[in-house]
């Protein structure tokens, strides 16, 4: 079967252009290549829509390369990512225009967003056939098959598919997702030769470069699934399920070493929910990393804070870690531990923040943190601002959180009326007025706070980011041209 896939083009309002490849469809192509499948990457990011104006004038451009594509390669199925919950309008009109032009072609999408929402987004979206449900290298593939096989169609065959949202007799169906892949190893590697890596070049004359090594692009590397924990506001578990799971050490650098030698690339990312969650398997990823010779600089934007200790931020310093983001949450213990249940400890974040500053010219730190858990007050709100002006890291994020359908704080903010009237519960799946907010915004009422007081508060740990951050950056000879993102909340991403 002759599979289209399709990275829809992040809209305008998302001011940080610094994209990557698109490791969720190139996995997928992957598998789909291993089963027989000839597979096309559209990566509509490469074509740099945001150049030509306004959304609507974005929309239109990519709409007409799809189109084009899809009249070339003519694909018997056509997949779309949504990774976060911002693309799904942009993804929405594309299924539209493609049921319209190409009626005959069934059209699946997958990602973060459809997972949360996929019995919503198929009661309501004709022009969507098909959603699977997270983790779809297994999935995607068997629909895949199952469509494929015209002459003897299983009318039954998709009910055996695990994790796939579908229509049955006029009815809305879902498979739940139970089953996840163990082996990461076993999973084919991505054929990056459907994408050309130079067109993911861009500016990066004002990142933190201390061994003054190329960059060009990051290239991300996942070499870990899913988290163990259960943060009350993740959706973590909803999407890969519960269980950790990891590529072997030599599987990953051994990927390390293909860009590296075949594409001359010095720097990478590990995008993994917790990189350094097993020890061991780091400072084996380190070592690994230094006994090749490999001479390059990587990030890791999300670390388990509690496993870093002096043994493992000297391996990674070692390797050519440049650039570190500690997931803190919230500065009081009561809401991060009692609330959140991160499992954190203040003296273990004390410890990672004085590891990094060690290494304070050779590492770049981001700290995160959320805030308007409905348990918050002005006295646990003050702490996190006292916090994040002691740990005083490179660039500290404070957003304001987003309760995603299937978390325990959705499901709390529901049960006691919590949810601002901002909100429109029957129609969140749009993601017309909920997830894109800029910080600017909050959609749950504290049990002991007026919605006044919390936008108080957000002014006041802007003006402290913003003095924070430009001194920062100054005192590290550094520009940032995504400088503090106002428009962007990272929560939009569904994590």
């Amino acid at each position: 079967m002759k599979v289209l896939l399709i990275n829809p083009h992040y809209p305008n309002w998302i001011v940080n252009k610094e994209f990557l490849l698109p490791l969720n469809l190139l996995y997928l192509a992957g598998t789909l290549k291993a089963a027989g499948h000839d597979t096309d990457i559209l990566d509509l990011n490469v074509y740099k829509p945001w150049l030509k104006g306004n959304d609507s004038d974005s929309s239109s451009y990519c709409q007409s390369l799809v189109e084009k594509q899809i009249i070339d390669s003519k694909p018997m199925l056509v997949g779309i990512g949504c990774m976060f919950s911002g693309s799904f309008p942009v993804v929405l009109e594309y299924t539209e225009k493609i049921k319209e032009n190409f009626p005959d072609i069934p059209i699946v999408i997958g990602g973060i967003h459809p997972t949360l929402y996929s019995t919503q987004i198929l009661q309501h979206c004709s022009s969507i056939d098909y959603v699977i449900l997270g983790e779809g290298e297994e999935s995607f593939t068997q629909l895949v098959k199952l469509l494929a096989n015209h002459d003897n169609p299983d009318p039954t065959g998709i009910e055996k598919i695990d994790g796939v949202t579908f229509r049955q007799n006029g009815e809305v169906v879902t498979n739940k997702k139970t089953h996840y892949i163990k082996n990461l190893d076993g999973i084919p590697s991505p054929p990056y030769e459907l994408v050309d890596i130079k067109n993911y070049y861009h500016d990066t004359s004002g990142w933190f470069n201390p061994r003054g090594m190329p960059i060009n692009a990051t290239i991300p590397l996942l070499s870990s699934r899913s988290c163990p924990n259960l943060c009350n506001f993740c959706v973590a578990a909803n999407v890969m399920g519960r269980g950790w799971r990891y590529r072997s050490v030599h599987n990953i650098v051994d990927e390390i070493e293909y860009f590296y030698n075949l594409h001359d690339h010095r720097h990478f990312s590990f995008i993994d929910d917790n990189f350094t969650l097993k020890k061991s398997r780091v400072l084996d990823i380190c070592n690994e990393i230094v006994k090749r010779n490999l001479k390059l600089q990587f990030e890791t934007p999300n670390v388990a804070t509690a496993t870093l200790d002096e043994e493992v931020m000297d391996a990674m310093i070692g390797a050519g870690l440049t650039r570190i983001g500690l997931a803190i949450e919230s500065g009081s213990d009561f809401i991060r531990n009692k609330i959140i249940k991160k499992h954190l400890s203040r003296d273990s974040i004390m410890n990672a923040v004085q590891l990094t500053k060690k290494y304070k010219d050779l590492l770049y730190v981001k700290a995160f943190f959320i805030i308007g858990m409905p348990e918050e007050t002005m006295t646990t709100l003050m702490e996190t601002y006292d916090m994040i002006k002691d740990i005083d890291v490179d660039e500290p994020y404070v957003n304001n959180i987003m309760p995603f359908p299937g978390t325990a704080l959705f499901e709390q903010a529901l049960r006691d009326g919590l949810f601002l009237n901002n909100i429109d519960l029957e129609n969140i799946w749009k993601m017309e007025a909920f997830h894109v907010v800029g910080n600017k915004t909050f959609y749950l009422k504290p049990y002991n706070m007026t919605v006044e007081e919390l936008v108080d508060f957000r002014r006041k740990v802007d003006n402290l980011l913003d003095t924070m951050i430009k001194r920062k950056l100054e005192s590290k000879g550094m520009f940032h041209h995504t400088y503090r993102k106002k428009e962007q909340d990272l929560s939009a991403m569904g994590c």
